[in-house]
């Protein structure tokens, strides 16, 4: 007795040759169809899907790169701003360091040799911006050019800022060391930083006494 898989095959063999190549060839687009359709379709769908993806981290990536670099600059520019704020810190004293200030610009013009007139300071003007106040003083000395000069020198390369304004010279006439000697008046214009007042301290409410009767 004939085998199933016998049988089969018998049968197969009875369809025509070209038959039997078509029916072949509809069996492999079958199976292409279903490839195709159940695995290259859905794959083609993920790829897209990552390369979406992908394509937004990049620019998220490079939004943040961007940002990173602009922090840093933000950063630097912040470092900078507070390295000038020390340094005209320094050159600017708040206003109770003032006196000291005034008593280095006394011991620079005796130290230059020259001879203090007068040393009159003016009512400070607070600057518009609340930042800093103005304080002129005015001078007068005598002294010899070259005196002069070196006091004017170093004036100019004090920490402290010191600004010299409305220069005068007149009267040369010569000293008994046989030197010329003149005179000066100028206005030393420096600067005091704005200190806040503390606040008040608030009031202490009075604690309440009890009456007994």
């Amino acid at each position: 007795m004939a085998s199933f898989q016998e049988k089969i095959a018998a049968a197969i063999q009875k369809v025509p040759k070209k038959m039997r190549i078509y029916g072949f060839g509809f069996f492999l687009l079958v199976i292409a169809g279903l490839f195709i359709y159940f695995v290259h379709i859905p794959m083609i769908s993920e790829i897209k899907k990552l390369t979406k993806n992908i394509a937004e981290l990049q620019v998220t990536i490079q939004a943040n790169e961007a940002k990173i670099k602009k922090l840093d600059e933000l950063k630097a520019e912040v470092k900078s701003m507070e390295q000038s704020l020390k340094l005209l810190t320094e050159q600017l004293p708040p206003s109770s360091e003032v006196s000291g200030l005034l008593k280095q610009i006394q011991n620079l013009i005796s130290q230059s040799g020259l001879t203090l007139k007068l040393w009159r300071p003016d009512k400070r003007k607070p600057h518009s911006s609340g930042l800093y106040e103005e304080i002129p003083i005015n001078l007068e000395l005598t002294g010899g050019y070259h005196d002069t000069g070196i006091f004017f020198d170093r004036v100019s390369k004090m920490t402290r800022i010191v600004n010299t304004l409305n220069l005068k010279m007149s009267g040369a006439k010569m000293n008994k060391a046989g030197g010329i000697d003149i005179k000066v008046n100028c206005t030393a214009m420096t600067f005091a930083a704005t200190e806040k007042k503390p606040d008040a301290a608030p009031a202490k409410k009075a604690t309440p006494v009890k009456v007994t009767k």
